[in-house]
């Protein structure tokens, strides 16, 4: 059953860590101190006139923008350059989410964020990254280098896989709702062309053979739904494995015991069947605690 992480999920946990027997999954709420009001994959089109009341739905207002045409220039380059424009995280800070994950010996980093910061963090601290675009639509050629000619992904030489595109090649940033119903059923389909598959094989291992930490998601956010379900029933083949889990609640005014045990039951209820362990609170808090837990305090 999903649930709060006990000592024992803890002791789990870091142990996966510190063998290398983990995949980080890395999400928009690691930047920014752990608030999803953080600048995300959206920065820069707050200038958008989108006249429905839902605009806290961020694709649902980018995919409007997209078929509108906005007259501002192209909606991915924008976004592209807002992101690099984007000031980078303190990484001598040892709780800093990319900087924590940076020290241990992961050989393979997903993210959903479109910012180098992942794999700048492990440059500072010595490493040699390798960033790597996901193809997930047919316009997109930045990721399909023959994954038989890549190295075997390695703690030293580890692979940042950006799942959901990069600034640096706008035409693959996933934006839109369409954009992301189309990367999870591109997903789904995966081509079997070595050269062409959404995950190559030298990543596959680290979705279909290690436990997945998701780091900084919100439930709130179906784009988090649609990517975990989308994974998990992708690769439902895997072995029962326990995925530790970080969900960022959005503090609600006035909210009662009775509700916020009722929004506890739901995510048990949400990711039972997946044998997931969640921790509660922010980003911030869950990684002071692995520090704690890891012995680096």
């Amino acid at each position: 059953m999903g649930r709060a992480m006990n000592e024992r999920d803890w002791g789990r946990l870091v142990d996966q860590l510190k063998n290398g027997d983990c995949t980080p999954l890395v999400g928009p709420g690691v930047v920014g101190g752990g608030s999803l009001a953080a600048p995300r994959r959206t920065e820069g089109c707050a200038a958008i006139e989108y006249p429905f009341r839902d605009r806290a739905d961020q694709p649902q207002v980018l995919h409007y923008a997209d078929l509108a045409g906005d007259r501002s220039g192209s909606l991915r380059q924008r976004v592209a350059r807002s992101v690099q424009d984007s000031s980078p995280p303190d990484f001598d800070v040892p709780s800093e989410p990319h900087a924590l994950l940076a020290r241990l010996p992961l050989p393979v980093y997903l993210t959903t964020n479109p910012n180098s910061f992942m794999g700048d963090a492990l440059s500072q601290v010595g490493k040699r990254p390798r960033r790597t675009i996901c193809p997930w639509h047919g316009n997109v050629a930045a990721g399909r280098a023959n994954s038989l000619a890549e190295p075997f992904p390695n703690p030293e030489e580890p692979v940042v896989y950006h799942l959901h595109g990069s600034a640096e090649e706008p035409a693959s940033l996933v934006l839109t709702e369409d954009d992301h119903l189309d990367f999870v059923m591109n997903l789904a389909m995966d081509r079997g062309a070595d050269d062409q598959q959404i995950i190559p094989t030298h990543i596959l291992p680290a979705l279909t053979t290690r436990p997945l930490l998701f780091l900084g998601y919100n439930l709130d956010d179906w784009t988090f739904r649609l990517l975990f379900r989308g994974l998990l029933r992708t690769f439902a083949s895997v072995e029962p494995r326990r995925h530790a889990s970080i969900h960022l609640t959005r503090p609600v005014g006035g909210s009662t015991e009775y509700e916020r045990r009722r929004a506890e039951d739901y995510v048990r209820a949400y990711f039972g069947r997946w044998n997931v362990a969640v921790y509660w609170g922010t980003t911030q808090e869950f990684c002071a605690e692995l520090v704690d837990h890891l012995g680096w305090s």
